[in-house]
């Protein structure tokens, strides 16, 4: 915390434009935080250097949970997942929206933990996320600076991806499962992606966001998505996934046709899977086609608690386990 010399905690999206558009021209190292609960630890780490903070939850647009006119919900990036966890529309129209927030840390982190928040932390590799004495022992990698990854020795600038840290966000393979948008705001005016355009291949530059631009929303369309999340972790709740799966099943006019499936904690993005439900499809031919799709997603590294080898065949596992659990055998 020693190098952040201002805070700015604007009170309207034109005071945050303005604000950003200023530090962006004077070269201004600045960080954007809302309940700061995946910030503050890296500050204290030494992982980010940043010379300001600028502080969101000033800014009531951003917090706020509202129906859209064709069925849909427009989530605020700054709204708590207590908040989505706890809120009547999310848990009748998007259950296992509500269920991933309940999922994410424990219940005080969740009081200030904000949906843009789960969406945007930062990658995570156990060579990476120490103290500063801790990495000192074994040298700086890519991500903190230095010249090395430690988990592929071959790496070299200019390769892509250059970073391997993986993707843990509990919430996003939820979202994608559901057809999830962005809305973002930066000094060029607003613009939307879908969820997965929002991520790239690399874990330093992690994010498809301009100069300037912050996230100000997720919209949530209407659907009939059943869908069942999982992860794999030491503890159950309060860790980030070291592997998760989400496994959806979509109801059409005429009975289900989509089956879905989404990943995090491999992988410096998540991964997303969709399969059209065809009619004469066999007993478990999609299941199998969508458990190659994940296990080819991205290498799985020795960078976390569990042995890299477990991690991968408990892809398998928990697809199989939640096909189950959504009722969606006979349909895969």
């Amino acid at each position: 915390m020693s190098g952040v010399h201002a805070f700015h905690r604007p009170t309207s999206l034109s005071a945050l434009r303005t604000l950003l558009a200023g530090l962006h021209a004077q070269g201004e190292r600045y960080l954007l935080c809302a309940g700061a609960t995946d910030l503050m630890p890296q500050l204290q780490r030494d992982l980010l250097r940043p010379r300001a903070l600028v502080s969101l939850t000033g800014l009531a647009e951003l917090a706020q949970i509202e129906r859209l006119p064709e069925g849909g919900l427009r989530i605020g990036a700054t709204v708590s997942l207590a908040t989505i966890a706890s809120d009547p529309r999310v848990r009748a129209d998007w259950p296992a929206l509500a269920a991933v927030a309940a999922r994410v840390a424990s219940a005080p982190i969740r009081q200030r933990a904000s949906l843009g928040g789960n969406l945007l932390v930062d990658n995570r590799c156990s060579y990476y996320d120490q103290s500063p004495t801790n990495r000192s022992c074994h040298g700086p990698c890519f991500k903190a600076g230095g010249e090395v990854c430690h988990i592929v020795k071959s790496a070299r600038r200019g390769q892509s991806p250059l970073c391997q840290a993986r993707f843990v966000s509990d919430t996003a393979p939820v979202l994608l499962l559901l057809g999830a948008r962005v809305h973002l705001l930066g000094t060029d005016g607003p613009r939307q992606l879908a969820l997965a355009e929002l991520y790239r291949d690399d874990g330093i530059e992690r994010l498809a966001l301009h100069a300037g631009e912050v996230l100000a929303a997720i919209e949530v369309p209407a659907g009939h998505w059943q869908i069942a999340y999982d992860k794999l972790a030491i503890r159950g709740t309060l860790d980030f996934p070291s592997l998760g799966i989400a496994v959806g099943l979509h109801e059409g006019d005429a009975g289900p046709d989509r089956y879905a499936l989404a990943m995090t904690g491999i992988g410096v993005r998540p991964g997303h899977w969709s399969f059209a439900l065809p009619a004469d499809a066999a007993p478990g031919q999609l299941q199998a086609q969508a458990i190659a799709a994940a296990g080819a997603h991205a290498a799985v590294y020795d960078q976390d608690y569990f042995p890299r080898d477990y991690r991968k065949r408990m892809i398998e596992v928990f697809v199989r386990r939640l096909t189950r659990r959504i009722g969606a055998e006979r349909w895969t």
